[in-house]
């Protein structure tokens, strides 16, 4: 149980630090992935808008994913719920991946293990 609980805490760990460092630091228009679950009729087309501030603690830039009809018409959508659903995204590509790994891990364990075996013969 505890491998479980260290394994699930690494892999959160790991795709928060992967969605800071895309969604942030590479690829802010990452969120307009998430335009289905956010922009609904009539405004459909997302737009992610980076402001930068400038202040006596230094230099500061928030995104905020906007949606936007052909008429003009704007909702904000934030960027806080775009990241986290970029975050459970990652998560389960992450959990997918040690599945994965784990399954390919375990036949070649078993397979190792028969060959010793009709070897040993």
């Amino acid at each position: 149980m505890r491998r479980v609980l260290i394994s699930a805490v690494s892999l959160a760990c790991a795709a928060a630090f992967l969605t800071i460092l895309i969604a942030v630091a590479i690829w802010p228009g990452e969120a307009k992935l998430t335009a289905p679950l956010f922009c609904s009729s009539p405004a459909t087309e997302p737009v992610v808008v980076s402001d930068t501030f400038h202040d006596s603690e230094g230099t500061s830039t928030n995104f905020t994913l906007y949606c936007v009809s052909d008429r003009g018409i704007l909702t904000d959508e934030g960027f806080a719920l775009p990241v986290l659903a970029l975050f459970v995204a990652h998560l389960l590509i992450l959990i997918a991946l040690f599945l994965l790994a784990a399954l390919i891990g375990r036949r070649t364990e078993r397979s190792d293990g028969q060959f010793e075996r009709l070897q040993d013969s």
